[in-house]
């Protein structure tokens, strides 16, 4: 599998009709509304089943039905699997708080240090749980869009056989080529948004949806062409 052309090809994906990274921008700028979030969500799902078929141009807006379907399943299986963790990471975070606090109050250190190593096991804990979760979301979610049902983001047997066809070292190197892009994007969206007015806009209208769907574009290619040795000529 090569990362570089997988990663080449999703970078230039979505650059081929601006007019649709726009178009999702506005969905996610209005997701605060709840219901373009849902088609947020589901247009990306929709740009990993075109991938999946083959295509590689970004898909239509439309059916919207669908879409908001697609929208919404793609976030019951994103708040299944996180939930737990970062309910984790925040009830160890606040309840670190509240030890630090009980401390200086009551001026010993003695039985909240303990309290205090315990919980922040679990904000450990929480955090471990969501990276391993962020290392195997993209799969189960392509699963999801290939069998078509939301059964299958949550079955781990054809989770794991995908991986081993992929090669895990191949998909581990993706995964970290995949983290490195997003914290410099990251990078760029703080420095965008600080220094210029304009930036507010830019990031969320075009930055975001373009990561987003490159994202997306990738995952689905690593789903496809994972684990064979020569990319092929006609996805370049």
């Amino acid at each position: 599998m090569d990362v570089g052309q997988i990663s080449s090809n999703a970078i230039k994906y979505p650059l081929a009709d601006f007019k649709k990274i726009l178009i999702l921008g506005i969905f996610l700028i209005l997701s605060f509304l709840i219901i373009p979030g849902f088609f947020f969500l589901g247009y990306l799902f929709r740009v990993i089943k075109t991938s999946l078929n083959g295509s590689d141009e970004l898909p239509e807006f439309g059916e919207w039905g669908e879409m908001l379907i697609d929208g919404l399943r793609v976030f019951v299986v994103l708040l299944v699997y996180t939930v737990v963790p970062f309910a984790l990471i925040l009830i160890g975070m606040w309840s670190s708080l509240l030890s630090i606090i009980t401390t200086s109050n009551i001026g010993t250190t003695e039985l909240p240090s303990i309290s205090l190593g315990v919980i922040s096991s679990l904000s450990i804990i929480g955090v471990i749980l969501a990276i391993i979760i962020s290392f195997l979301i993209p799969i189960l979610l392509v699963n999801m869009a290939f069998f078509r049902e939301l059964k299958y983001a949550f079955n781990f047997n054809k989770l794991f056989q995908k991986i081993s066809e992929i090669g895990w070292v191949d998909y581990l190197i993706w995964y970290i080529v995949m983290l490195i892009i997003w914290y410099v994007t990251a990078i760029i969206a703080f420095l965008l948004i600080f220094p210029l007015i304009i930036g507010i806009l830019l990031v969320p209208l075009v930055l975001y949806p373009y990561i987003m769907l490159f994202f997306a574009r990738s995952t689905a290619l690593v789903y496809v062409y994972g684990g064979i040795e020569d990319y092929p000529k006609h996805t370049q």
